[in-house]
């Protein structure tokens, strides 16, 4: 189920990110009931004054059809997540998923671990 989240989660970033390409790279758009702007890059983020909403990039990012929910949610502020925080999803038992922006560029990984404390 992680590797599908992550996979669906990236594949979600990009299509969006394809329709501000074609859109004419708006500011702003709509999608599942989120309003979101677009980094430097084009990558979609629900962005309040330099902070990730990690809730509503859950909503924006989710697959339609396979909605998913998250045990645990995560918002931190890391080194490699350069002006925004990163937002950490427990997906189940041990398993999580890291959304970050680096160099504005999106970023989303799967990793399993059992200990909050360990990002």
């Amino acid at each position: 189920m992680l590797k599908v989240t992550v996979r669906s989660f990236y594949e979600r970033a990009s299509s969006l990110r394809q329709l501000w390409e074609l859109n004419d790279k708006p500011q702003v758009a709509e999608n599942n009931g989120v309003m979101f702007g677009f980094t430097a890059l084009g990558w979609p983020i629900v962005n309040h004054g330099g902070h990730i909403n990690c809730e509503q990039m859950w909503v924006l990012l989710s697959n339609d059809d396979q909605a998913t929910s998250y045990i645990q949610l995560v918002d931190k502020k890391s080194l490699k997540s350069g002006a925004y925080n990163s937002c950490f999803y427990q997906i189940s038992d041990g398993k999580w998923l890291e959304l970050l922006y680096e160099n504005e560029t999106i970023r989303i990984n799967g990793f399993l671990t059992n200990q909050v404390s360990s990002f």
